[in-house]
């Protein structure tokens, strides 16, 4: 393996000098450990409008954020001393969404993932391996690619290099999973012996080799897909546990006081107690069959389409315009989820009035909300980029997204005027 040369190669020297915070896969996430996620929402709302109140957030967030909006350079010892943004990210990288021409001059303080052609392209690594690497491990496979720490340097081998080695060395090489048995390990892989054959068996052999490889492979992205969409729940849920969390701290500091002193009025308290218990009841429910591994989100149930629609719009204050009422079987729960993002959304940021549009046609049921706003591009793949961090949509979106493409729905955008839309297939109960 020494002599064959490698596809590429970086010093383990320059890894060290970077900051180890931009080495970490998790310092692309935001930093609920470090905020709380009330400041790094406000943060979110707030990036880009530059205008007072300011929230209230560190020191050195602020000034960062400041300078975007004045305009102010700021020097690379500031980005030394600052690596990684709460929102997740460098502070670097989130300097060069505004200010591109200082890339040369910030390389440095980016994350690896944000520069992945650096450092022989370590920063494609996946999470596991990226984290095996900073641990330690001097082996690592990752994408068909072999990486060995040889000594002072990493290097990277392609598959045509190392699988022809492994094989003249009697060795087949495998991603090694967590609770794997292996005669073998080195680090992250395992090295099993090939066992002895005729020459003509070896074409069936490394047939076979490859298809164990692809089904671990298989069964490892699979396992971290069930990973990034718990995760996903998990966030999501935070996102929404915060109107009834709120609701229910203000009724238990009014209560504190003293229950029986307090004015027939503000009794009536109980009934927001009620519904923030009703809806974080229904929040746990949810994280609970979700993280179960059930298949689907939430079962369908029986739901009178106008009534449903009636409250909906009285609580969002929209007008509503339905062809035909039907009771359909919906996922009550999480449908309401979507369309009150899309109708806050549309509140928020858009421009009156806001109308949603509902119609059920060959099985599928459309919902659509319009406001008379416009966009500088109706695309669904451009809106987060480039309004996502100014607007506040992005979180909501990103919600609304991944809940239709799990229901077997989907979320699309179109206009002017500017249109949402969630698309899903449900059955009409009298069909």
């Amino acid at each position: 393996m020494r002599a064959a040369r490698p596809q590429a190669e970086t010093t383990v020297a320059a890894l060290q000098q970077l900051d180890a915070a931009l080495l970490r896969p998790d310092s692309l996430y935001p930093a609920l450990g470090q905020l709380p996620l009330v400041q790094l929402q406000a943060l979110y709302r707030h990036r880009g409008q530059c205008r007072a109140p300011w929230p209230a957030l560190p020191a050195d967030v602020l000034r960062f954020e400041r300078a975007l909006c004045d305009g102010e350079a700021l020097p690379p010892a500031w980005f030394a001393a600052h690596p990684i943004h709460p929102l997740g990210g460098s502070y670097a990288w989130h300097y060069l969404q505004r200010h591109p021409e200082s890339a040369p001059a910030l390389q440095p303080y980016l994350h690896l993932r944000e520069r992945p052609a650096a450092f022989a392209g370590i920063g494609k690594l996946g999470d596991d391996n990226l984290a095996a690497l900073l641990s330690g491990e001097r082996w690592l496979l990752d994408g068909g690619d072999l990486w060995w720490r040889d000594g002072a340097s990493w290097r990277r081998y392609g598959a045509e290099q190392w699988r022809p080695l492994a094989e003249a060395a009697g060795l087949a090489l495998s991603p090694l999973a967590d609770g794997d048995a292996c005669p073998q390990p080195l680090g992250r892989i395992c090295a099993r012996p090939l066992p002895p054959s005729p020459r003509w068996w070896r074409s069936l052999a490394g047939v076979s080799l490859l298809a164990a490889a692809g089904m671990l492979a298989y069964g490892w992205l699979q396992r971290r897909r069930l990973e990034r969409e718990r995760r996903f729940v998990l966030q999501m849920l935070t996102h929404e546990l915060r109107t009834p969390i709120a609701g229910l701290g203000n009724v238990v500091e009014d209560f504190r006081a003293g229950f029986d002193q307090l004015p027939a009025g503000a009794q009536q308290g109980f009934g927001r107690l009620a519904d923030g218990v009703l809806r974080l009841r229904q929040l746990a429910d949810a994280s609970r069959h979700y993280l179960a591994a059930d298949s689907r989100l939430e079962a369908p149930q029986p739901l009178p389409l106008a009534a449903w629609l009636d409250s909906v719009a009285e609580r969002h204050g929209a007008a509503y315009c339905l062809d035909q009422d039907r009771k359909l079987n919906l996922p009550v729960y999480w449908l309401g989820l979507c369309l009150d993002n899309l109708l806050r959304n549309a509140r928020q940021h858009g421009r009156p009035p806001v109308r949603i549009l509902a119609s059920w046609k060959n099985g599928r049921l459309r919902l659509a909300v319009s406001d008379g706003g416009a966009l500088p591009r109706y695309r669904l793949s451009l809106l987060r980029r480039e309004l996502g961090a100014s607007a506040g949509m992005g979180l909501g979106l990103a919600i609304v997204r991944r809940v239709m493409a799990r229901l077997g729905g989907r979320l699309t955008l179109e206009g002017p005027p500017t249109t949402f839309a969630l698309e899903l297939p449900c059955d009409d109960i009298a069909d």
